[in-house]
């Protein structure tokens, strides 16, 4: 029987523009809108945005202001919600 080792249990503090970069960094080139629902719920339940930050993603990504051919749509919406979400890195 082999004797040693231990398991260390560490709180990681992780800051909101941490969060945010590893998100940004994680998104496909496309993505859809309720894919961007999601991330905007759990950002809420998280406290890492506001109500009012939720409703402008919500609103800057959705279809009713994307109006353009849907080959497209997913990629704008992208590109979109991770400028968008950079804007709220803070320094």
């Amino acid at each position: 029987m082999e004797d040693g080792g231990h398991i260390r249990i560490k709180k990681v503090n992780i800051t909101k523009s941490n969060y945010l970069m590893h998100i940004i960094a994680s998104l496909d080139d496309k993505i859809t809108a309720g894919e961007v629902d999601i991330y905007i719920s759990n950002f809420l339940s998280y406290g890492i945005i506001s109500e009012t930050e939720a409703k402008l993603l919500k609103v800057a990504t959705s279809d009713n202001v994307l109006t353009i051919p849907s080959e497209y749509r997913d990629e704008l919406r992208a590109n979109i919600f991770k400028n968008m979400l950079l804007n709220l890195v803070e320094e």
